[in-house]
């Protein structure tokens, strides 16, 4: 099989002119892409960067993101994709683990690496790269590197979310790149003359792995955005002849609120994505309504799982039999639901943990093997964490982070299986349920719900409703309501419970 170094030499061969990144100021074809890239690489190694090492990067979505991330595979190293939202003590952890050297960032985040510099903590750190004449100067000439084809090599080290703590380095071969690549290619019938959008940041695998390494195979092309406006989504689609991008619920919904797909022309999009959080019946069909030649798929992963798991697919998307569905199994992928406290399958109706065996999963988490043992057998089953039941039909639903499992007065309350029901309110926005220490219920059930512009809801009305459509012991106890902006949310759109947890509501 090629490497992503090897499919980047190939197109620069086969499409010399095609574009193959635009971003926000310019475009480079694939001759061009690939030259910086070799330039990068020669830089590197000029610079003792050896087959191996770790080579971090620290960039919004950009030109410059894309040819440091080839780059330093060209050179055989492996990159480290930091995430640009991280706090400075973050920030100084994420280089220490890493063990990273040398780091390339661009100039919109100079500030965070100067920040941590001066704690005097960055332990391995000895070169600071900075996009511009100091990076001009850095990169050598671009002479086409030899590469090994190695497809156990590392294709890059990502970090979790970090929410139980200090995130983890996830270590994703060449192996999980190129085989989530053709999982995509194959699942979704992508084309060499593809345009995709990519909004998410480039530090998350749904960004690098699921959009643009399967584009880069194919030698289509990727327009990156640095940052989410409606109006400038809808511009960018018009411009470029978007033919399909990643979107998280809360996206689609405000292009929704913001009449984006009915104000700009989206004739040639053809595929929509989506993923990351509950996706509502409401809102499908309102996509539906408003493209209805777009395919959409809803996904289901993980970055360990590198990433997607399952897939729910466009004929089943507005089946009312498997609303809620997280769909079925991706096209490599095994699934298989299994007891918290053992390795027993669970029936068909049965909540279970889901594990997941692939060739695109991680090799181990960066420098932990102890915590990589607990998630990930000899047998190559991962565990995610995450629990779910199974239908007969091979549908899986989600329902909960096992660590966000409400125990309620001896019962177990399902999160998810809540928010499903706020999200039926037609008042609501945006809700979350998490669990808070009782006295008498070891655990009470609360609710945060962010409300739609003009709507007026209170939390004796919203009980009522639950009660209608709930047993009383899932019924939140406790309702805070707060304006969407104050709703913490991370990159990938989700809702960040551990935060909710802190902030002072109830």
């Amino acid at each position: 099989m090629r490497t992503t170094a090897d499919f980047l030499r190939l197109n620069r061969r086969r499409y010399p002119e095609r574009t193959a990144v635009v971003d926000e100021n310019s475009r480079v074809t694939y001759a061009e892409l690939a030259d910086r890239a070799y330039a990068v690489a020669a830089g590197l190694r000029a610079d003792g960067v050896r087959r191996g090492d770790t080579v971090g990067i620290l960039a919004g979505n950009s030109i410059f993101v894309v040819e440091a991330y080839l780059g330093v595979l060209c050179a055989g190293a492996v990159p480290v994709m930091y995430n640009w939202r991280w706090a400075t003590p973050e920030l100084v952890f994420g280089l220490n683990d890493s063990r990273a050297e040398v780091v390339l960032v661009d100039q919109e985040w100079v500030a965070s690496v100067k920040a941590a510099q001066e704690t005097g903590e960055p332990r391995h750190l000895r070169r600071v790269v900075v996009e511009g004449p100091d990076y001009e100067a850095y990169l050598g000439e671009p002479v086409e590197p030899e590469l090994t084809g190695d497809m156990d090599a590392t294709n890059v080290i990502m970090f979790t979310g970090g929410t139980t703590g200090f995130p983890k380095g996830v270590v994703l071969s060449e192996r999980s790149a190129v085989g989530n690549g053709l999982n995509e290619i194959i699942d979704t019938d992508m084309e060499h003359s593809d345009v995709t959008l990519l909004i998410a940041p480039m530090f998350h695998a749904a960004s690098l792995l699921c959009w643009f390494v399967p584009h880069l195979m194919l030698g289509a092309t990727s327009v990156l955005m640095r940052r989410f406006d409606e109006r400038q989504v809808g511009e960018v689609v018009q411009r470029e002849g978007v033919t399909n991008g990643f979107l998280v619920p809360n996206m689609v919904r405000r292009l929704l609120a913001a009449g984006v797909f009915t104000d700009y022309d989206w004739s040639g999009y053809r595929r929509m994505y989506v993923g990351g959080a509950i996706f509502k019946m409401p809102d499908k069909t309102a996509v539906r309504d408003a493209l209805p030649h777009v395919r959409v798929y809803y996904q289901y992963g993980l970055t360990e799982g590198g990433p997607i798991v399952t897939r729910l697919r466009p004929e089943d998307m507005f089946r009312e039999d498997v609303d809620g569905s997280i769909g079925r199994e991706f096209l490599l992928t095994e699934v298989r639901l299994r007891a918290l406290d053992s390795d027993d399958e669970v029936p068909p109706g049965t909540v279970g943990e889901i594990t997941v065996r692939a060739p695109n999963i991680m090799d181990g988490y960066f420098g932990r093997p102890a915590e990589t043992a607990q998630v990930l057998n000899a047998e190559g089953w991962l565990r995610t964490g995450d629990l779910a039941s199974q239908d007969e039909n091979g549908y899986f639903y989600y329902h909960d982070r096992a660590k966000d499992m409400i125990k309620t007065g001896g019962e177990n309350v399902y999160s998810a299986e809540v928010e499903r029901v706020l999200y039926t309110h037609p008042g609501i926005s945006e809700a979350a349920v998490i669990g808070l220490p009782s006295t008498e219920w070891d655990e009470e059930v609360c609710a945060v719900v962010a409300l739609k512009e003009g709507a007026e809801l209170g939390a004796d009305e919203l009980r009522d409703y639950c009660r209608a459509r709930l047993a009383g012991y899932k019924i939140p106890k406790r309702i805070a309501f707060v304006p969407a902006r104050d709703m913490p949310v991370n990159d990938s759109g989700k809702i960040m419970k551990t935060r909710l947890r802190s902030m002072e509501l109830f």
